[in-house]
């Protein structure tokens, strides 16, 4: 379930994508720092995007650190970096949050690369959880609520998606503060537009397996497609809503190509392909 709220570099400026490397690199540098080689596997797009909105909502409350740095993956020419206070929450984040899918996926599925996941991640995670229990106390409480709703086969899209939406609106309450409103509703809605796309994504193989998919009955009926569509226009609209209502100047145009476009690439992604085969 990461991976979706990605940027549109098609749309972007070399000058905005070196922009945004900095602070994906960013971010992967503070992981390293804070939780070792083993945390910076637990790197993405999604916390990348929260990195950038807490540091430009935040702008000038903590030092912003820049530097250039030997990087374990660009051995020649090392890579540009920036990181401030909120970098380090998104760290902490971000390890939470794969240990705890990490400990689902062996739960639901046995599968041993998630144990093994799991027990790498378990001392990171309890560092997190000293830092920022409320976060990461709310993260197992909405997937274990998540995964009740899995187990019964539930085909209530608000009751499963709204589980994921909880748990993304915790972590968007950075210091629970006067803007702790529009970033609860921005991470609300984006959490449950990353889950219904993830669903809506795997929705071909979990029917060949006889996978559980909150979509299936849906996707039978007339007019899903057309369905599927409102509800992501909705659901980001209401996200766009509570992005404008923050103060963010820094980095506010690379936010919007993330927000406007490139949460869709993987949806149009995937209809263009579907538009090839048909």
């Amino acid at each position: 379930m990461f991976g979706y709220v990605i940027p549109d570099h098609t749309a972007l400026s070399p000058e905005a994508q070196a922009r945004y490397r900095t602070a994906y690199c960013g971010l992967c540098r503070r992981i390293g720092a804070l939780h070792g080689l083993r945390g910076r596997f637990t790197l993405s797009y999604d916390l990348t995007f929260l990195n950038l909105l807490l540091s430009s909502l935040y702008e000038g409350e903590t030092p912003c650190v820049t530097d250039h740095s030997r990087c374990p993956v660009h051995l020649l020419g090392g890579v540009d970096w920036r990181a401030s206070g909120p970098t380090d929450y998104c760290a902490d984040m971000s390890v939470a949050l794969h240990y705890y899918n990490a400990q689902d996926k062996w739960q639901d599925d046995q599968n041993l690369l998630a144990l093994g996941y799991e027990k790498a991640l378990e001392s990171c995670r309890r560092e997190a959880e000293q830092r920022y229990p409320r976060q990461c106390q709310s993260i197992r409480r909405c997937l274990d609520r998540l995964a009740a709703y899995e187990a019964a086969g539930s085909e209530d899209l608000d009751a499963v998606s709204g589980c994921f939406g909880e748990l993304m609106a915790e972590l968007f309450d950075y210091k629970q503060d006067h803007w702790s409103p529009e970033l609860r509703s921005l991470g609300f809605h984006l959490g449950k537009f990353i889950y219904l796309l993830d669903a809506y994504d795997d929705l071909p193989r979990d029917k060949r397996r006889g996978a559980y998919n909150p979509l299936k009955t849906l996707s039978t009926r007339p007019g899903y497609e057309e369905e599927m569509k409102e509800i992501f226009e909705l659901l980001l609209a209401h996200c766009s809503r509570s992005f404008e209502r923050l103060p963010c100047v820094e980095d506010a145009d690379l936010l919007r190509n993330i927000l406007y476009s490139g949460v869709w690439l993987k949806y149009n992604c995937k209809n263009a392909k579907a538009s090839r085969q048909g």
